[in-house]
């Protein structure tokens, strides 16, 4: 069979790239036999691969990287706008529309730079280790540690992207498993041999970072693989896995010896600005004022469609029943945190005792897509109830306590809402200044609710150094794995170390007694809710859901369709690129 098209010619020529003022060899520019030669290089090609995740780099003859094409800002939308928590205000140019909406196309960038830049960094990470001698130092054993670490992380990335879940049977095909520098032939393996590999790599990988150097990790820096980050990516995978008590032994060896910010908390507001030396990280990419992110290319960051200042777009809100989900207890920190409207440029909110009732309308006849509908100036009333005009004609939302929350209906038969059980769902917000904070595109209007959760690093609105792994996810990992082996007190206990760090107290806290009225019909259900607040735009939502066998509710306001995603839908699993199919002939998903 062909080669794939992911793993390029390695070339003799050492190419250099620039990352935080230092340059480093190309990560994959090196032979191994050459890396044999001068073990010293490893340093430089392993450096190299960290800047694979943040670099454009040329793709299929270009003459410079494409804008918008980093391997980080196209896993994080496609990991996360596959989920329940974004609403996207319309099509645009980007290509993270059709993946939002479940309808990708395998001839977009996104699709075909995330797979070529992914295998870049599995090839990268096997020359690596074909030359770096075991033992030879324990800075080596350190670098081989990382190596193994990089190379689990983007088969465990790839697989969950382009095929189905774990928990849809290991058979199922998966994605191409590169485990040494053989590229004679190209197949996808199942599902079941990526992530038993991703298992292998990972314990190899704690095996060496456990002997390693440990001046290779600088003070606080997070930028840097460690031994923590290890353990905390197995934790995940035992995880989807569903080997569950693997999980908790894994989650307990890091918790161990955790920062005392994972129980006492950290500064929420202040975390997206300094992620690399935040207590809470275990392992992000770091991003500075050098990077492209923070220069002319800075409207392509991750930020820049969740947030509409600098050179940001500001095209991804919040979706309105996640901001309900938070609101049920308004001390929560992490909410004020990254919870912003927007209130620059003219497009504030009055501040009146009016309120503003929103809620969701078909865009158009022929669509099945929703997008908001608003009434401005509205009264509340003494009982709850608000009073409001739309199209005419008057209407009353009226209050309805749900799982100890307030939820407002409105009960009219002539009222053009989307209607369950007779009843549609609207939402009381604070009066909008008519006519700002609305974001009209396709026919459409949309209520624009921002988030800085990767906003603000050096002052720079498009600027954070983006998290793969941290401590408030371990505590969730162990809680989750403790409600699927029956240890519901301990599972609450793990989400009440969430809660309590982002200032819930109280009967604020969850117990095995009060978790049936707030809705909950178990411990995980309850552990799934935390894991939406507490991780919520990191990339998980999808799979949370459908590693649990869970359908995911998609009826919100979006360009997307209102609609129920069942956890065995083919749709989850993303189309290959067209490029690999014609390459290698590898079988294509949903034929």
């Amino acid at each position: 069979m062909k080669k794939i098209i992911t793993i390029v010619t390695i070339v003799l020529a050492a190419l250099a790239l620039a990352s935080c003022n230092m340059d480093f060899y190309s990560s994959d520019s090196m032979t191994s036999a050459q890396l044999a030669e001068n073990p010293s290089s490893a340093v430089y090609t392993t450096d190299g691969i960290y800047t694979l995740f943040k670099d454009r780099i040329a793709y299929k003859g270009q003459s410079g990287g494409e804008s918008g094409n980093y391997y980080i800002r196209h896993y994080f939308q496609l990991a996360e706008l596959r989920g329940n928590n974004v609403t996207v205000s319309g099509k645009s140019e980007d290509p993270f529309t059709e993946a939002y909406m479940y309808s990708e196309d395998p001839t977009h960038k996104n699709i075909y730079y995330t797979w070529w830049i992914g295998y870049k960094i599995i090839n990268a990470a096997n020359s690596n280790i074909d030359a770096i001698v075991p033992g030879a130092s324990p800075l080596s054993d350190h670098l081989l540690g990382e190596n193994y670490f990089f190379r689990a992380l983007l088969h465990f990335q790839l697989v969950n992207l382009f095929a189905m879940p774990y928990a849809q049977g290991r058979d199922n095909p998966g994605v191409v498993l590169r485990q040494d520098l053989d590229i004679s032939t190209t197949k996808r393996a199942t599902v079941g041999e990526v992530y038993d590999a991703v298992v292998n790599d990972l314990l190899e990988a704690k095996k060496y970072l456990a002997n390693g150097e440990s001046e290779r990790i600088k003070g606080n820096d997070k930028a840097y693989v460690s031994l923590d980050a290890a353990t905390a990516l197995l934790s995940r995978v035992y995880l989807y896995m569903g080997e569950n008590e693997k999980c908790i032994e894994q989650c307990n060896e890091l918790l161990a010896h955790a920062p005392s910010a994972v129980t006492s908390g950290y500064d929420f507001a202040d975390y997206p600005t300094h992620t690399y030396d935040s207590p809470e990280t275990i392992w992000c990419i770091r991003l500075d004022q050098n990077d492209d992110w923070a220069g002319e290319h800075a409207e392509a960051s991750i930020a820049s469609m969740y947030i509409k200042d600098g050179n940001g777009w500001g095209e991804h809100y919040w979706n309105e029943n996640l901001i309900d989900n938070f609101r049920r207890y308004p001390e929560d920190k992490r909410f004020a945190a990254y919870f912003s409207m927007p209130e620059y440029k003219g497009q504030g909110y009055a501040t009146t005792d009016k309120v503003t009732v929103v809620f969701p309308i078909k865009s158009d006849d022929k669509s099945n897509s929703c997008s908001d509908d608003f009434a401005f100036d509205c009264t509340q009333k003494a009982d709850g109830s608000v009073t409001f005009i739309y199209q005419g004609k008057p209407y009353t939302a009226k209050p309805t306590i749900v799982n100890t929350y307030t939820e407002y209906y409105v009960e009219d038969a002539g009222f053009p809402g989307i209607k369950t059980d007779g009843k549609a769902r609207v939402y009381v917000r604070p009066n909008f200044t008519r006519g700002k904070g609305v974001r009209f595109n396709m026919g459409g209007s949309y209520a624009i609710y921002y988030c800085s959760k990767f906003s603000y690093q050096d002052g720079l609105p498009m600027m954070t150094s983006p998290v793969f792994l941290r401590w408030g996810e371990v505590v969730l990992n162990r809680a989750e794995a403790y409600a699927k082996t029956g240890k519901d007190s301990q599972a609450l206990d793990d989400v009440n170390t969430i809660r309590k760090r982002a200032g819930l107290t109280g009967d604020a806290l969850m117990t095995s007694s009060n978790i049936k009225e707030r809705g909950y019909d178990s411990a995980l259900s309850c552990v799934l809710d935390e894991r939406r607040r507490e991780l919520c735009y990191e990339g998980h939502s999808a799979f949370d859901s459908f590693r649990n066998k869970l359908p995911l509710d998609r009826r919100f306001v979006g360009c997307h369709d209102w609609e129920i995603i069942q956890p065995n839908d083919p749709r989850i699993a993303l189309l290959l690129p067209l490029d690999e199919i014609n390459s290698s002939g590898i079988e294509q998903n949903r034929h």
